[in-house]
């Protein structure tokens, strides 16, 4: 079979036939696609056309969603507050279109509840406003003006209509003055007072026994805040200059060591603000007959130091 010059090369002293034409070089369709695939203008075109239906699908995409109606408002993250409540407040919003409801009417729907702490809203294509509420987080009770309240972990005191029943401890706090108007209806702590006995409660929250026996927490001015546990009346005084965690340790020696002993009612308060001591008082006990004079006060009985750790 003859071949032309073109197609027979020398290679190392032996013949070489090129590739076959009809698979390569200019004239092969391998060669007709590259040079149209790299011209720019093809490659504009195809470019322009994509841009476009893009942009025809975005557009149609935007009318279907003006016109989506409501379906329902679904509420999640309702604990303390109730969730049917909350979604028939959000009703209103039924039936009108999902783009035209705005976040701000949603939230002015929901400023009268008070232990909504947060609000995060989601809406989707199928007509569903989804509403997730995070709810303040009681930290104890106390009574304000008269009424019954709840005291957050933010020092907000809101009203307790049935909260604190679905809590088993959430001690009693006496002695809350100062308390100034905030929104939705709350009172708000002073600062330092906040700050105080949330630090107070966290220390009970990880004491060994002394969070499972508290019962009231007294706050008051001049380092004499005081605290009472179930079955006992002693007042164990605790101060307001921080460092609870080494005194409920004290507290907790204490108890066991003594009063467990000698029993529930054998001191009338109990001194846990000093260094690795505590300094118990007897109460006083009156005679058979009056006396003839008025007694002094009896002075606090020092007991031995215990064995704490240091400060």
């Amino acid at each position: 079979m003859a071949h032309s010059d073109d197609d027979i090369g020398r290679e190392g002293g032996r013949l070489r036939i090129s590739d076959d034409p009809e698979r390569s070089g200019p004239g092969s369709p391998k060669g007709k696609a590259g040079r149209l695939l790299g011209s720019v203008p093809v490659l504009t075109f195809f470019l322009l056309m994509l841009v476009a239906g893009i942009s025809m699908l975005a557009w149609r995409a935007s009318l279907w969603k003006e016109s989506v109606v409501v379906s329902r408002v679904v509420v999640s993250g309702a604990n303390l507050l109730s969730r049917k409540q909350i979604e028939g407040s959000l009703a209103l919003f039924a039936g009108r279109k999902l783009a035209e409801v705005r976040e701000e009417e949603i939230l002015r729907a929901l400023a009268s509840e008070p232990y909504i702490k947060q609000v995060r809203i989601g809406r989707e294509l199928n007509g569903i406003i989804r509403v997730t509420l995070t709810e303040r987080q009681p930290l104890a009770t106390t009574l304000f003006q008269g009424r019954p309240m709840i005291v957050d972990k933010e020092g907000l005191l809101l009203p307790d209509s049935g909260v604190s029943a679905r809590y088993h401890r959430l001690p009693l706090v006496y002695g809350i003055s100062g308390a100034a108007p905030s929104a939705n209806g709350a009172w708000r702590m002073p600062e330092s007072d906040e700050r105080m006995l949330e630090s107070l409660i966290a220390a009970f929250a990880q004491a060994q026994y002394a969070g499972l026996m508290l019962r009231e927490i007294h706050l008051s001015p001049g380092n004499q805040s005081w605290f009472l546990v179930s079955g006992s009346p002693i007042r164990f005084i605790i101060g307001n200059d921080g460092n609870f965690k080494e005194k409920l340790k004290k507290f907790e020696i204490f108890w066991q060591k003594v009063i467990a002993k000698k029993g529930l009612d054998c001191y009338e308060s109990v001194d846990l603000r000093f260094r690795e001591r505590v300094f118990a008082r007897e109460p006083e006990v009156a005679g058979p007959s009056p006396a003839p004079h008025v007694p002094s006060p009896a002075a606090p009985s020092q007991l031995p130091a215990l064995q704490t750790s240091p400060h």
